[in-house]
């Protein structure tokens, strides 16, 4: 089996463990501080797919990172910006042409389609930016970004939450074109009545 193969199968079961192993009492929470500002983070695993002039079919793990700003509308729609992004290939101190990185800032919208389930559809989109540090490649590059996923809220404390989260993101960009699933964790907090 392919790379990607188990990363699927890996990401699959995350879904799973989302709606089978999660206790009921997490399912049927009644208070929902999901309403006011939010701010959060995450971190987590992507594997990505990353096509250039100079590189084709470039498929690896890669460290995903991300953070995000919004306000619940109402205890269904959280709406706000995000910036987020992949790490293709790290830096190195001591040699400037190792370098490679995906960014995005993009406006998203989480839609928790159940009452008192915190399951959220989310997608979004907005702008990229395409990085890289060797000389026989363009330094930077732009365009436009989308993604979708799904997610949930664990409650831990008053108004912060645990939000593991499956996405699927797609970017172009002029010299290129990448695909990412991304399997992380993150924390938010949403400032409440």
């Amino acid at each position: 089996m392919k790379t990607t193969g188990w990363i699927k199968l890996f990401l699959v079961a995350g879904v799973l463990f989302l709606f089978l192993i999660l206790p009921e009492v997490i399912l049927a929470q009644k208070n929902t501080y999901r309403n006011g500002f939010m701010v959060g983070g995450w971190a987590g695993y992507g594997q990505i797919n990353l096509n250039t002039s100079t590189i084709s079919n470039s498929s690896h793990g890669t460290f995903a990172l991300g953070f995000c700003g919004g306000y619940a509308i109402y205890s269904k729609v959280v709406m706000g910006m995000e910036l987020n992004g992949w790490t293709s290939k790290t830096s190195n101190l001591e040699d400037p042409a190792e370098g490679e990185s995906i960014s995005n800032v993009s406006i998203f919208l989480n839609y928790f389609p159940v009452e008192n389930l915190p399951l959220f559809m989310a997608g979004g989109g907005g702008k990229l930016s395409y990085t890289n540090n060797s000389p026989d490649v363009t330094g930077r590059d732009k365009g436009w970004s989308w993604f979708v996923g799904s997610g949930y809220e664990i409650p831990v404390i008053k108004r912060f939450v645990i939000v593991p989260q499956i996405r699927y993101s797609r970017g172009n960009f002029t010299d290129g074109n990448y695909k990412v699933y991304e399997l992380a964790v993150g924390l938010k907090w949403y400032s409440g009545k």
